[in-house]
C-alpha cells in the first residue's frame, strides 16, 4: 500500500492491540523501514498503556477506535464487558497525552439501562474528550443470552429475522424486556445523545480551530451535515 501511494490504511482487526507484542513489533518495523504511512486500528480498553500509545504514535497511528459502551459500571459489570469505567477514562487521557485521535463508540438499552443512566453516559462520554463519538441502540443477536431471553418471551423472533436493518442499532428491539425504556424514549435519548455531544460550542470550534485548507474545510462541512441530519431528524 505504501508503495502504491496509500496515505493511510485502517487495520480492521476486531482488537488490533489485544497482543501487545504483536503491536510493538509492527511498529518497530515500520518504523525501521521507514514508512510513512498514517494508520487506524481498533482497541479494548485494557489493552493500552501510555508507552505503548508513544510508540503507535510514532509508528504512523493517526486514530483508535474503542467500544466503551457505557459509562455506567453497574451496566458494564452486568453485561459481563470486562472494562472498567476509571480504565476508559485513564485510555483516552494517554491517547490524548500520546497525540493519537480517538473514536468512542458507545451503545444505549443494554440490560438495566434507565433514564438515568442514559444521562450518565451521555455525560461521560463529553467527560473523557473522545475526538469523536457514536451512539448506537443495543441490539439482541441470535446466540447470546441477551437474545434467548427475549425469545422466551416473544417466540416468533427465534430466527431474528424480523429485524430491520436498516434502522439496526437507531432502533430498539425488546429492549423493554430488559430496560425500564420503551422502543420511542430509546429512539429519543439516541438523538439526544448525538445533539448533547456534537453541538457543544466547545466542541463545535475545537474542530473549527483545526481548519488547515479547503479540502479540511469539505470534509468538516460533509461531516457536520451528516451528524446534524441525523440528531435532528433522525434520518
Amino acid at each position: 500500500f505504501y508503495k502504491k501511494s496509500y496515505a493511510e490504511v485502517y487495520f480492521r482487526d476486531e482488537t488490533f492491540t489485544f497482543n501487545s507484542k504483536r503491536v510493538r513489533d509492527i511498529c518497530r518495523l515500520l518504523i525501521r523501514k521507514n514508512i510513512k504511512m498514517k494508520w487506524i486500528c481498533n482497541a479494548r480498553i485494557g489493552t493500552l498503556d501510555l508507552k505503548l500509545l508513544k510508540l503507535m504514535k510514532v509508528a504512523g497511528c493517526r486514530w483508535i477506535k474503542i467500544g466503551v459502551e457505557s459509562g455506567v459500571q453497574e451496566i458494564l459489570d452486568r453485561s459481563k464487558k470486562g472494562i472498567s469505567v476509571e480504565k476508559t477514562r485513564q485510555s483516552f487521557k494517554w491517547m490524548r497525552q500520546a497525540g493519537i485521535e480517538s473514536h468512542a463508540h458507545f451503545m444505549l438499552g443494554m440490560p438495566g439501562e434507565t433514564r438515568a443512566t442514559v444521562h450518565r453516559t451521555i455525560e461521560f462520554a463529553k467527560e473523557i474528550r473522545p475526538t469523536t463519538a457514536s451512539f448506537g441502540i443495543c441490539t439482541p443477536y441470535p446466540g447470546t443470552p441477551l437474545f434467548d431471553q427475549v425469545v422466551a418471551r416473544h417466540p416468533g423472533y427465534e430466527d431474528g429475522s424480523s429485524v430491520n436493518f436498516s434502522t439496526l442499532h437507531t432502533q430498539g428491539y425488546f429492549n423493554e424486556e430488559f430496560t425500564e425504556l420503551k422502543k420511542e424514549a430509546l429512539t429519543r435519548a439516541l438523538y439526544t445523545a448525538y445533539r448533547k455531544f456534537y453541538l457543544r460550542p466547545s466542541y463545535i470550534f475545537s474542530w473549527l480551530w483545526r481548519i488547515r485548507s479547503a479540502g479540511d474545510l469539505r470534509r468538516l462541512s460533509i461531516s457536520a451535515a451528516n451528524v446534524l441530519d441525523f440528531a435532528i431528524r433522525g434520518d
